[in-house]
């Protein structure tokens, strides 16, 4: 099979401006792999987040959790390959201001009505509790400014103060994506997120410490892209079995092995994901696209829906919704269909300024 594997392109030029052209900055090629890859991992995301009442010991909500927990790392290593592959006209200023347009301003016009319901009904969720037993007791303004600067209001925030901080450092990121041979920092980071393993949602610095790997990780495949795919045809069956080997290994461990194995095979299926849907590109559904377009909204949109499903299930019938393979995928479908349609709603009333609001 060939595939063309060049990913950056020039633009035609005419002689008397050939030599500006010589120094301008390639032009970046659209990527499909990669764009279809955020929808596959939206899909993990959300699949993670539905909440079923599932009977002690299923060995279906075992084998789910193994899949789908710990997703962000799919997610992340996206935005590491996006970083590298969009920064060569890097404008830190500009950088940061579409991040707050694209990133944080949704984040807070979301989280401030959900915040305010918090504070005001204390309603405080179990992982700010693990952490902090006398949340409680904390002022009403201490909590709050918790929750903003946290992300521990609701479920799938605590992403979002943790990424900001790797806005923060994008110039030291760069300097090494600029000096290749500082990715063989690769390797002590890798070690590092072993040794420092997932904490609490709300504890933002861990968490930083503790993902960077996989974000540098994603830099480093866009940076060797090209290289990848020459070495991901001839490894092909190692890229393939690695990962799922490890998957499988998950559900056998003990819990002291439990996370660093989970971390080991979503690490894996990074390059995994990269292959396949580069050698299968044309025959990658429609939906994929459609997925991958509004990921980053669902992102911010999806767990409203999750918690409306839960609670109307309760309301209707006085106790929690059963779990099992078919309503977990039944409430999936529901959770993105209605995610896009907001989206698709917003876009239509806001126009481009969606983004905003809803982040796409």
């Amino acid at each position: 099979m060939e595939k063309q594997l060049s990913v950056a392109t020039e633009t035609p030029v005419s002689a008397p401006i050939a030599a500006a052209a010589n120094t301008a900055a390639p032009k970046k090629k659209f990527i499909s792999y990669i764009h279809n890859f955020r929808g596959v991992a939206i899909i993990y995301v959300v699949g993670a987040h539905i909440l079923l009442n599932w009977k002690e010991g299923s060995v279906s909500h075992k084998i789910l959790d193994i899949i789908m927990q710990n997703s962000t790392i799919l997610f992340l290593f996206i935005a590491g390959y996006l970083f590298q592959h969009l920064s060569a006209k890097f404008e830190y200023k500009d950088y940061l201001v579409k991040k707050f347009q694209n990133v944080i301003c949704p984040y807070l016009l979301l989280s401030a009505p959900v915040i305010v319901y918090r504070v005001v009904t204390q309603d405080i969720n179990g992982f700010t509790l693990e952490d902090h037993p006398d949340f409680g007791s904390w002022p009403r303004w201490e909590q709050a400014g918790y929750y903003l600067l946290h992300g521990a209001h609701l479920q799938q925030l605590w992403f979002i103060p943790m990424i900001a901080l790797y806005y923060l450092i994008a110039p030291v990121l760069l300097y090494m994506d600029r000096k290749p041979v500082l990715y063989g920092s690769l390797v002590p980071l890798v070690i590092l997120s072993y040794i420092v393993q997932r904490s609490v949602l709300s504890d933002t610095l861990v968490m930083a410490v503790h993902f960077l790997s996989v974000y540098v990780f994603g830099m480093f495949l866009s940076r060797f892209k090209d290289q990848f795919l020459v070495f991901a045809q001839k490894y092909w069956v190692a890229i393939t079995v690695l990962p799922i080997a490890f998957l499988v290994l998950n559900y056998f461990v003990s819990k002291p092995f439990y996370d660093p194995v989970d971390y080991t095979h979503k690490m894996l299926f990074c390059p995994f994901y990269l292959y396949w849907l580069w050698r299968l590109e044309k025959y990658v559904p429609r939906v994929v696209d459609t997925l991958a377009v509004y990921s980053f909204g669902i992102y911010f949109v999806h767990y409203f829906f999750v918690l409306l499903l839960r609670g109307g299930y309760q309301l209707a019938f006085h106790r929690p919704m059963p779990g099992n393979l078919l309503i977990w995928a039944v409430c999936l479908i529901i959770v993105m269909a209605l995610s896009i349609w907001t989206l698709q709603l917003a876009k239509r009333i806001l126009g481009n300024k969606s983004k905003f609001l809803v982040g796409c």
